[in-house]
């Protein structure tokens, strides 16, 4: 390579080709900002596609959350009302039960003597408590039998 020299010493075609190569810069120059623009206008776009998309999913999902929100309000208010139609039925039950041992009681009273009624249930007593201490003497006997497991 020769060194650059004052362009009024090239000649005429060294003169052409640096103006070419001059132009042919200003151009890539030129098409490389148009580049970067355009860069950064997709750039730009791309952004605001996604904080739209975002927006929209945020949207949808607190829109699915409001429905879910519902349903479950919905279902628990389900919940409740079947748990007051079961307590009324309890209720119901337990006075029909009561009715029903009452009318029981009574015809039974005029079928049986007082003194063979008190036995009986002086009887029913004596057997409630035998099953409760049963019942205890059970309990205390499992808790000996893990104790006893768990030490082999």
């Amino acid at each position: 390579l020769r060194p650059l020299r004052n362009t009024e010493q090239l000649d005429p075609k060294e003169n052409e080709i640096i103006a070419e190569l001059q132009t042919t810069i200003s151009s890539l120059k030129e098409e490389i900002t148009q580049q970067q623009l355009a860069a950064e206008r997709r750039l730009q776009d791309l952004t605001q596609k996604f904080e739209d998309e975002k927006k929209q999913l945020i949207r949808d999902n607190d829109r699915a959350i409001k429905v879910l929100q519902d349903e479950l309000e919905t279902r628990s208010n389900q919940v409740r009302s079947v748990e007051k139609k079961l307590q009324h039925k309890e209720l119901e039950s337990q006075e029909q039960i009561t009715y029903v041992r009452q009318e029981y009681e009574t015809k039974f009273k005029g079928l049986m003597p007082a003194s063979l009624r008190q036995e009986l249930e002086d009887t029913i007593s004596s057997l409630k408590s035998q099953v409760n201490f049963l019942q205890k003497r059970a309990s205390i006997l499992q808790e000996e039998l893990m104790t006893y497991q768990g030490r082999r």
